[in-house]
């Protein structure tokens, strides 16, 4: 998980541009020795090498100390949970590449690191276009089909039983147990559509008002039109912490529907008030448990209570939790890894072993299995 995801000397190609070493050249020509001696003949030969050596040094460096956190938009501000306005929006990311997500189109950032990232169009149209040669491989769950992608352009448009993937630039890799022997690859110009038998009705959740208005304080920031959820959309996020109604985040928790879920956890995250993001993410996977975004909850939690709570025991229970509720094919080797760690930071040995065998057994040679066998030895 080294985050190198091309060879480096794809990353060293574009040493600079034209103009710059058109001056480089004619510098060391302009020093060129015009006697014939075997020795001079050598000498701008070994000026350039120095040179180009010192210049892939840096460029290697600089590349190695950029980009190696999580994904952010280019603002600096950490990647939220996005409902389109009527307009439409556009998500810039810190590498370069955009997401497009049509009116009304939700958008849920799942997992982020230098080397993944992962998110989830929870409905409607988005269109991705990923940097190529970009650090990270993006995953995109669209419902019933996974894209896995490194660099291109793909639009995901989905409906409670109907996606559409269609791909401009590149080829992506789509997966799914309604995708022809589970996987397709689709090139420029391709696209796939996959389809599902209607879903029986279900009770839709109270609708959450778009906006609400609080009481002005003295001394306080005017609250913009959507409140907590226009703060938070903006990454202002103590903001929209300090902005929730009477009472912050229980009441909230009790009443909103998934999406609004997902965004209030997020503002307790990134606010500084981790342990409030349990609730928010607890009642999804339990409420909307048939929903597709139930396991993605509580591979959140999980996460949430092994990295930052400190609570491997909760955490080991949310994994376990998130592979129950029937979480991605795409994420369910993570999850397992994650599953080990969590037993083993709780000190349950014999845990630990059945949770690493499992692994095995499911994703032999998989990417984490140095990592598991290193975490359980002796056990």
């Amino acid at each position: 998980m080294s985050g190198f995801e091309a060879p480096i000397k794809d990353r060293l190609r574009d040493v600079g541009d034209e103009p710059t070493l058109a001056r480089m050249w004619t510098r060391i020509q302009a020093g060129r020795p015009h006697a014939s001696s075997p020795r001079r003949r050598r000498f701008p030969a070994m000026v350039l090498a120095t040179a180009a050596t010192f210049a892939g040094i840096a460029l290697l460096i600089g590349y190695l100390g950029r980009d190696r956190g999580p994904l952010m938009l280019s603002g600096g501000h950490p990647v939220v949970s996005t409902v389109a306005p009527a307009g439409g929006t556009l998500l810039m990311m810190s590498d370069g590449s955009r997401i497009e997500l049509a009116p009304g189109a939700r958008f849920e950032p799942v997992e982020s690191s230098s080397s993944l990232f992962v998110g989830v169009v929870a409905g409607g149209t988005a269109a991705f276009d990923v940097r190529p040669g970009g650090p990270r491989r993006w995953q995109i769950e669209c419902g019933l089909a996974t894209v896995e992608v490194v660099g291109t352009r793909f639009s995901c448009e989905r409906t409670p039983d109907h996606l559409r993937v269609a791909v401009a630039r590149g080829a992506v890799l789509v997966r799914g147990e309604r995708i022809p022997d589970r996987a397709r690859r689709l090139t420029a110009g391709q696209s796939l559509e996959v389809a599902d038998a209607p879903a029986a009705p279900a009770v839709a959740p109270p609708i959450a008002p778009a906006w609400h208005t609080e009481p002005a304080r003295a001394g306080a920031a005017a609250v913009p039109a959507g409140g907590w959820r226009e703060l938070a959309r903006r990454g202002r996020h103590q903001e929209a912490f300090a902005s929730l109604p009477a009472g912050g985040i229980a009441p909230e928790t009790k009443r909103l529907g998934i999406a609004d879920l997902f965004a209030l956890a997020d503002v307790a995250r990134l606010s500084g008030h981790p342990a409030d993001a349990v609730a928010p993410l607890e009642r999804i996977e339990t409420e909307f448990s048939d929903d597709a975004q139930a396991p993605l909850a509580a591979f959140a939690l999980g996460r949430l209570e092994l990295d930052t709570l400190g609570r491997p025991e909760r955490a080991a229970a949310a994994f376990r939790r998130a592979l129950k509720l029937g979480i991605p094919h795409s994420l369910r080797e993570d999850v397992r890894a994650r599953l080990v760690e969590a037993y083993v930071g709780a000190g349950n040995h014999t845990a630990a072993v059945s949770a690493a065998h499992a692994y095995v057994r499911e994703f032999p040679g998989g990417r984490y299995a140095d990592r598991i066998k290193t975490l359980t030895h002796g056990q």
